[in-house]
């Protein structure tokens, strides 16, 4: 491989650590001159591998369609939708697949439980890390540094009534995300739907995201313990057919057979009415 290819993967491979970076900063932490990276910047912008955003470049949407690109036993998000589609169908509830994009977190999968009022979202899509449950996931799992220095830097703007924008909540919240191990959009992004989150690291595969699930409010709030219930199987079943480090640990027990779950594996009794 050329030189020069190998450069632009190394400018790449930073940017996928740091989220985004302004010039300056990559020149510092790569030992690169400030023109030499613009230029590698430039270049690759032209094609959508990077792009500028308030100034700070990360890395870009071209990339989603190089990965569409790989082949399905290496594509994490084609391997990864059965068991979206396993976790849609058992809860009745949108499932999405997310991963960190930059400032973002970017939905690559998607899978429908078939109920009304289910989030209007696709894969591609691009949302902010402070007010989804995904996201929050995200930031949960960066260092303290990275993750500071976003809560401090980060437009935190009124989606909602209820989205939050102080950035000393917004630090609590992710500090109980990390003791609990799963995060909550609550009518945050869009009112009425609420959607709850697990973080998802597979290592073999650089991938840092979540798995969510989402719906109206009410029924999601009722159905708190079984979903995330679903959603621990689902980030289980996905480490271990991905290959997130976890070989060790026995098969989850939590989907039977792999052929979808009874109600009475998800609702408390009288739940079947929530639709």
């Amino acid at each position: 491989m050329s030189e020069s290819a190998l450069k632009a993967f190394d400018l790449l491979f930073h940017l996928s650590r740091s989220g985004s970076s302004s010039l300056a900063k990559l020149s510092r932490d790569t030992g690169w001159d400030k023109a030499t990276a613009l230029r590698y910047l430039t270049a690759m912008e032209k094609r959508g591998v990077v792009e500028r955003r308030d100034g700070d470049w990360t890395l870009g949407l071209a990339l989603v369609e190089l990965a569409s690109r790989v082949p399905v036993t290496e594509n994490v998000a084609n391997r990864a939708k059965p068991i979206l589609e396993e976790l849609a169908k058992g809860t009745g509830e949108t499932a999405n697949l997310s991963s960190f994009a930059g400032a973002d977190v970017m939905y690559v999968a998607k899978a429908d439980g078939g109920r009304a009022l289910r989030l209007r979202s696709s894969p591609g899509d691009r949302l902010p890390l402070y007010c989804t449950a995904a996201g929050k996931c995200i930031l949960s799992r960066l260092p303290v540094a990275m993750r500071t220095q976003y809560i401090a830097e980060a437009k935190l703007a009124p989606i909602t009534p209820k989205t939050i924008t102080d950035p000393v909540h917004l630090t609590d919240e992710i500090e109980l995300t990390i003791k609990r191990g799963w995060a909550i959009d609550d009518e945050e992004l869009e009112s009425g739907l609420l959607c709850y989150g697990m973080p998802l690291d597979l290592p073999r595969y650089g991938f840092s995201g979540a798995v969510s699930v989402s719906g109206p409010s009410g029924r999601m709030r009722q159905a708190q313990e079984e979903i995330l219930a679903a959603l621990r199987w689902a980030i289980d079943a996905l480490v271990s057919e991905l290959g997130g480090g976890h070989d060790d640990e026995p098969t989850p027990i939590f989907g039977p057979g792999r052929g979808g779950f009874k109600s009475s594996d998800w609702h408390r009794p009288g739940s079947e009415t929530y639709e």
